[in-house]
């Protein structure tokens, strides 16, 4: 059988990449992914400060497929040394990180935000730039016993910029982890969400971010009103 659809020929080698060869913490998929996890069921919550009043310019977030691959294939620490929990498959959509799960965590600072797969998409109008990467997503084990915890691990990027500047005015760097428990590998997903963005929202609002990106207001005209008095030089 000849397949020259590389979607079709992915779908058809994923069953054949999965072994699983001990007990894990999780659970498999309740979705019947094939081959691995999708993205488009974690269903991550992470929590956001609130802001008495938007940044004005919208944000674009820049979603290169170079910095930030849709599949990626992951393997327990196991199979390193092809032993006894090892396990290997995908982890699908992870481009919805970007396009769903930062796009709407960044809705509650910006008065807009929209995702752009180029640079060239970008409008001519004055607005903020957002662009990110995903260095590594990898899996770690813990032995506990009989128990074997799988931490997912990302490390990542997010920086952010005016549209009138060249350098950006924040930058972040981190590993996010999931915890060392979770029902579902999904729900494993979840949690890795959850800590990856609030960290870089704290440093970022700690650091003055927000103000940083807020158009300068015009300068305060003085007082017309009749009696006021003159300010003092």
């Amino acid at each position: 059988m000849r397949l020259s659809n590389p979607s079709i020929l992915l779908a058809a080698l994923l069953p054949l990449l999965v072994v699983a060869c001990g007990p894990a913490n999780y659970g498999k998929s309740i979705y019947g992914t094939a081959g691995g996890y999708n993205m488009t069921n974690v269903h991550a919550k992470p929590p956001s400060l609130m802001v008495a009043r938007k940044i004005e310019r919208p944000l674009y977030i820049v979603l290169d497929e170079a910095k930030v691959k849709n599949i990626w294939q992951l393997q327990t620490a196991e199979c390193a040394t092809h032993s006894a929990g090892c396990e290997h498959f995908y982890l699908l959509d992870m481009q919805l990180f970007v396009r769903r799960d930062l796009k709407t965590a960044m809705e509650n600072y910006f008065s807009r935000v929209e995702v752009v797969v180029s640079p060239a998409d970008l409008p001519t109008t004055p607005h903020v730039v957002a662009d990110v990467k995903i260095d590594d997503l990898k899996l770690n084990s813990i032995v506990t016993g009989a128990l074997t915890h799988v931490i997912i691990e990302m490390t990542w990027a997010f920086a952010l910029r005016p549209s009138d500047v060249t350098d950006y005015v924040y930058s972040f760097a981190g590993t996010a982890q999931s915890g060392d428990s979770y029902p579902t590998f999904e729900a494993g997903c979840a949690q890795l969400v959850e800590n990856a963005i609030p960290t870089m929202l704290k440093k970022w609002t700690e650091s003055g971010g927000i103000e940083a990106l807020r158009d300068p207001k015009p300068d305060a005209k003085p007082d017309t009103k009749p009696g006021a008095k003159p300010a003092h030089r």
